[in-house]
């Protein structure tokens, strides 16, 4: 008898960014538990009571730095579990968690932290009646963990460890982005046992298969394989272990249109796997076919898991936990099941994501009329001048709309180089006969860090970087806002950008406009309109050929945060005045909040504001680099307030210290800082009125100060404050009362800069803003006269004024 068809149970709504991994369990009360990670930097455990349908939220769980990306359950035959998860940190952590017939408790932080791996890691699982923990990471290993201690260390694979699962009680599969799977000891890990081959690109996800006798690889190759384990009994090293010969798969599922991610078997005895992939689907699998196709409204399904009752659980990249059940009672109201079919029908499907279209070589909605071949097949048809694509469903015995195919930008897809997952990856020619070297490069990057790192990784000349960037632009079709270095965290050193010499201080500068026209074939939303390292929106411009005006504001929100935590508490335990728990507490709800883009609520800076006024200047760096991060969000200061709070902690009015004493170093740490902190103030929309009407008190604090004695990252962010005021006024219908204090603080830029081809220009778009905004008539004519003069110096300076977007800044504004 052929088994029901999978149909929506809930959708759990909760994680901010895409979900990369699902786990499940039953506890010994019969609760089901869902365990989801999210690039969000949470997990969350999911609840379904005994005997109920709907799952509800349990627990968030929190202490990763950056993306989590591995989940699973650590269940003893006590009982206990504990929810694991791992990520970009490299840590695993372990949360305890507590079954009670009510529901379950777990702690709020880490109970355990496994340390040891030195990349993103990126899997993990656990042996059977829970007797070791398993990961796997980018830095191509694996390690197996007891009692929460690294007792091996698996090493072989040429690239990252995408996947592992645990055979028994010693061995152990991993599946790696070198396109091989490998058995390993516990007992003897210097070598595997035994290599699996058979993928034509990285292996992404593996899965035991019911008995334990074999085992499904899936990978970038868009297959599933079977291979066999019965041949290799523990302790053997037959059949492909060192210098032995590699093994091929039994047989090979095709089906998925794009990668293939993950895969889980369903309980039940039918022998049925589930797989997810790039295609937007999940696909249930029996006796070697696809029997059903289980169609997500995301591109990315990133991974599967089921329940012990049969239920399928996807993680997606549209932040969604979905339940599929082919029991009735479990499904969704017809309601809610009509608004899914809906949604699925009605997306809108990028042409990479179904393959080149040619709409009038297509048929129309008669073609409907023909049965499909198997499960999942698509047709794509023509019906008026829209191209919708539909795919044919075995259960109903019919095809079912799955959206409609527009155009659009980029890949699709992603690209892996060296074992990291990339947007794009090209080939670069450097001479005749010679092969082509490869550049990575993701869309949320900025082009110059991936330029610099190519040419490093290459030896290549540093003088070619702006030419791998044009490259890169040229190719992506991007609208950028440009970039010098990134962020240095200034009393730790980490994230350090080391390509280009730098400029002094402690921490980086937003990347230098370099604003290009956008495409036509509309814009990349998911991050190529956003400065990678500052994080702060493109500049918007009419479709012409001039960059001016300009309205978006430049912002200054990136850190690290893991060190900023850690150096303010324990700067916090030195000095005389001390942050109470409770506002730990609330720098810590900050930090979050920051981290997680929160938009709602105002954040709190009183206790940062404290220990900005009272600690000594050295120990003031890491509140004031999240004092900055926090003002660009709506907080409980005005912008007045905020001003004042940098200025005084900046000591900005004091005399500059002497040349070579020990303050130097925090004092221009700290300027820089507040000049950040006051340039974020632009991207809280609360702050923007108080920034209107206060303007002349606040830039007048500014000007004819310290301009020429800060380091270069304190001079770019002061130029970008000038900036983001005139942005302010192009977009104002009324004339500025700082519109002259703000021409004379451009003068005081392009008279006073070293050289510095990013201030200039920063200097340079603010006063073409000035010109075009309703201000322009009520300019000093001198002090104007004095910027267009200073302007036409930099034009002719042999080094900055060669530079193309300096050209054609000055041309635009000369041509006013």
């Amino acid at each position: 008898m052929a088994a029901a068809p999978y149909k929506l149970s809930s959708q759990l709504a909760g994680h901010s960014a895409d979900v990369r991994s699902v786990s499940t369990c039953a506890t010994a009360t019969g609760h089901h538990l869902i365990l989801s990670a999210s690039r969000d930097a949470t997990a969350r455990i999911w609840l379904r009571r005994a005997g109920q349908r709907d799952f509800t939220p349990a627990a968030e769980l929190s202490g990763h730095d950056g993306f989590v990306n591995a989940s699973a359950f650590l269940q003893d035959p006590s009982g206990s579990i504990v929810a694991l998860t791992a990520g970009q940190d490299r840590i695993v952590h372990g949360f305890e968690v507590q079954a009670t017939g009510d529901g379950v408790k777990a702690s709020a932080a880490p109970d355990y932290a496994m340390i040891g791996h030195e990349d993103n890691v990126c899997t993990l699982d656990v042996g059977p009646r829970g007797s070791y923990i398993v990961s796997g990471s980018w830095d191509k290993t694996a390690k197996v963990w007891r009692e929460f201690q690294c007792v091996a260390t698996l090493k072989g694979h040429q690239q990252a460890v995408w996947a592992v699962v645990a055979v028994d009680e010693d061995r152990i599969l991993t599946a790696s982005a070198d396109k091989t799977i490998r058995l390993w000891s516990i007992a003897t890990p210097d070598r595997p046992l035994a290599t699996f081959t058979g993928h034509s690109d990285a292996v992404r996800g593996l899965v035991l298969l019911d008995g334990g006798a074999s085992f499904a690889s899936c990978g970038n190759d868009g297959t599933i394989n079977l291979y066999s384990l019965a041949s290799l009994q523990p302790g053997s090293s037959s059949g492909g272990g060192s210098g032995g010969s590699s093994i091929p798969p039994l047989q090979t599922l095709s089906g998925h249109t794009s990668f293939v991610y993950s895969l889980a078997t369903v309980p039940g005895g039918r022998g049925e796997l589930i797989s997810s992939g790039e295609d937007r689907s999940a696909r249930i699998w029996r006796d070697g076919e696809a029997a059903q196709t289980i169609t997500i409204p995301a591109i990315s399904v990133w991974s599967v898991a089921a329940l012990p009752d049969g239920d399928v659980v996807c993680g997606s990249s549209d932040s969604f936990v979905r339940v599929f059940s082919r029991d009735a009672r479990r499904q969704a109201e017809a309601a809610e099941l009509q608004a899914y079919e809906h949604t699925i029908a009605s997306q809108a499907l990028n042409k990479t994501q179904v393959g080149d279209v040619r709409k009038d070589d297509l048929p129309g909605p008669e073609a409907l009329a023909q049965p499909g071949a198997k499960e999942g097949q698509t047709k794509m048809v023509r019906n008026g001048d829209v191209v919708e694509a539909h795919q044919w469903s075995t259960a109903s015995g019919s095809w079912v709309k799955i959206g409609e195919v527009v155009g659009g930008v980029g890949s699709g897809q992603k690209k892996l180089h060296e074992g990291k997952e990339y947007d794009y990856v090209f080939d670069v020619d450097i001479a005749d006969g010679v092969p082509p070297l490869k550049l990575p490069y993701n869309l949320s990057e900025n082009p110059y860090a991936a330029a610099q790192r190519f040419l490093e990784a290459n030896e290549l000349s540093s003088e070619y970087v702006e030419q791998v960037v044009q490259f890169i632009d040229k190719n992506t079709e991007g609208v950028n806002i440009g970039a010098t270095s990134s962020y240095v965290d200034p009393y730790t050193g980490a994230s350090r950008y080391t390509g280009g010499g730098g400029g002094g201080g402690g921490a980086g500068a937003a990347a230098p406009p370099a604003f290009s026209a956008p495409t036509t074939g509309g814009q990349y939303t998911g991050g190529n309109n956003v400065d990678p390292f500052t994080s702060s929106a493109q500049p918007s411009r009419a479709a012409t050929q001039g960059v001016l005006p300009q309205r978006a504001f430049l912002t200054f929100a990136t850190t690290n945060l893991a060190a900023v935590k850690e150096k303010l508490r324990q700067f916090n335990g030195e000095e005389s005045t001390q942050l109470s728990q409770d506002e730990l507490d609330a720098v810590d709800r900050v930090a979050a909040a920051v981290q997680q883009k929160q938009t709602s609520g105002r954040l709190d800076v009183g206790p940062l504001q404290k220990a900005l006024a009272a600690w000594k200047p050295a120990s003031r760096l890491p509140v004031f680099d999240l004092f900055r991060c926090a003002v660009a969000h709506p907080v409980t200061a005005d912008a007045v307030d905020v001003a004042r709070t940098a200025f005084e902690a900046s000591e900005w009015s004091q005399d500059w210290p002497a040349a070579g004493s020990p303050e130097v170093k925090a004092r221009e740490v700290n300027s820089m800082l507040a000049l950040r902190a006051i340039a974020n103030l632009w991207n809280n929309p609360e702050a923007l009125g108080d920034l209107s009407a206060n303007g002349i008190s606040i830039l007048g604090s500014l000007k004819d100060t310290h301009f020429a004695r800060l380091n270069k990252n304190g001079r770019v962010a002061y130029a970008s404050v000038v900036y983001n005021a005139t942005a302010q006024m192009v977009g104002s219908t009324s004339r500025s009362p700082a519109a002259a204090l703000t021409v004379e603080m451009i003068n005081e830029v392009l008279q006073h800069e070293a050289g510095e081809s990013e201030v200039v220009y920063r200097a340079l778009v603010a006063l073409g803003n000035l010109l075009y905004s309703t201000s322009s008539g009520s300019l000093p004519v001198g002090a104007l006269q004095s910027a267009k003069n200073l302007m036409r110096k930099w034009a002719g300076s042999s080094s900055v004024g060669s530079e193309e977007r300096i050209k054609a800044i000055c041309a635009e504004i000369q041509s006013l």
